[in-house]
């Protein structure tokens, strides 16, 4: 299950940046592929409606819509500061790195992975964690490591960080 971000709350920006690594990605699509994707990426920043049924296609759009978001976020033109909620430096580091939208796209990437299922129990359709498997704080430079993720389940989460860890 891929969702499409919901860019409502960008209506005020004007602009995006596609990134000039794209090409060699564009160039192996089609013609007619090619077109849906950028129709779609437009439709995207303009919060309209946007299905792609193709997964590959899909897999692409995902990719380049998180980058736009990351974009739009990292800058408030009013306030002339990073992010919305700047407030001069004073959050804390884990704070504000947890909240930041690349550790949301993390866990999204980790949750569509495993597939929204729990990888201890099988559970799913239940409230979901992406936990890290060597722990947040000890290993700063793993934390956006998709391999460093694994789904859990509230009690398979609470579980696991009553077991020492290694």
């Amino acid at each position: 299950m891929n969702t499409i971000p919901n860019v409502q709350k960008y209506n005020d920006r004007t602009s995006f940046v596609l990134k000039k690594n794209l090409i060699h990605i564009v160039h192996k699509l089609s013609n007619e592929r090619a077109g849906i994707l950028f129709k779609s990426i437009f439709s995207f920043v303009n919060n309209e409606k946007v299905k792609i049924e193709d997964p590959e296609l899909l897999k692409i759009f995902l990719d380049i819509a998180n980058d736009i978001i990351l974009e739009w976020d990292k800058y408030n033109p009013k306030s002339e500061k990073y992010h919305w909620n700047y407030q001069g430096g004073i959050t804390e580091l884990n704070h504000a790195i947890r909240n930041s939208t690349e550790y949301k796209i993390w866990r999204g990437k980790v949750f569509t992975r495993d597939n929204y299922t729990c990888k201890k129990c099988s559970d799913s359709g239940v409230k979901l964690n992406a936990h890290h498997i060597k722990p947040f704080a000890n290993y700063p430079d793993l934390r956006m490591e998709l391999s460093n993720g694994i789904t859990l389940c509230e009690p398979c989460h609470k579980l696991e960080h009553k077991t020492p860890q290694l």
